[in-house]
């Protein structure tokens, strides 16, 4: 199955809410081994913009590159993914840029995005997340 992160799940990742949601973080991150993971390039971008300002910016690199070498992959966005972004930015008014973007990737590579926002769920897309 092909998994693709949100900038949610990575914030929460690295700046856990609380003890018990670090935990559940850790168990749920140990199921991913087993996937193909992917990350959507737009995420690099707000990751770095919101975690690097509270760990800084070469800690915020540092955890991606783990994400990397890992196995994830990053994504960039290509036609393809900027023309179906684009149309569901269209139909959708309200759709941050960003998380049509991340919809397309994972309508591209036929993927569940791991994250909690509502958005995807109004395009009728997979999600899952570690709760």
């Amino acid at each position: 199955m092909v998994l693709v992160i949100d900038t949610r799940f990575l914030i929460a990742h690295t700046l856990p809410p609380s003890e018990d949601e670090r935990i559940m973080i850790k168990d749920f991150t140990k199921k991913l081994a087993k996937e193909e993971i992917i990350i959507p390039s737009i995420v690099i971008v707000e990751f770095l913009k919101v975690v690097g300002s509270v760990i800084g910016k070469d800690s915020a690199k540092i955890r991606l590159r783990l994400w990397i070498g890992c196995g994830a992959k990053i994504v960039p966005i290509n036609e393809e993914v900027a023309f179906a972004a684009g149309e569901m930015a269209l139909v959708h008014k309200n759709l941050p840029l960003a998380d049509a973007i991340i919809g397309a990737v994972a309508r591209q590579f036929r993927g569940k995005i791991i994250s909690d926002d509502p958005h995807f769920n109004r395009l009728d897309l997979k999600t899952i997340w570690y709760k």
